[in-house]
């Protein structure tokens, strides 16, 4: 029987071992997986935070927005307002070509006479 028993704890001993080295294994990875965890944790409230910085961005963009389009209706609604009451608004280079213009045609005109 001491034989037997010897036997037993050697195969004991084998398992012990193998045991230790699956359970070092798996405490490996556990760490690892712990670890992983603990910076996605720390890049979703990177990108949570940036999320939030983008959306009021978005937000003061949106108000820009539409003061802009409220100011281009403005000037729409005036220049037909403008437009209507027979006013032309020429620009000083647009009035300086027209004069040009007019005086060419007085040219033409008078040498034809």
């Amino acid at each position: 029987m001491p034989d037997q028993q010897s036997e037993a704890e050697v195969v004991s001993g084998k398992d012990v071992r193998s045991l230790e080295t699956s359970l070092e294994t798996l405490w490996e990875k556990a760490r690892r997986v712990s670890e992983a965890l603990v910076q996605m944790k720390e890049m979703n409230v990177d990108l949570r935070k940036r999320m939030e910085d983008l959306e009021a961005v978005e937000q003061r963009l949106m108000l820009d927005l539409a003061d802009k389009e409220r100011e281009v209706e403005r000037l729409r609604q005036e220049v037909l307002r403008v437009q209507s009451n027979g006013s032309n608004m020429l620009t000083k280079e647009e009035k300086e070509a027209l004069k040009a213009r007019i005086k060419d045609l007085i040219t033409k005109i008078s040498s034809h006479l």
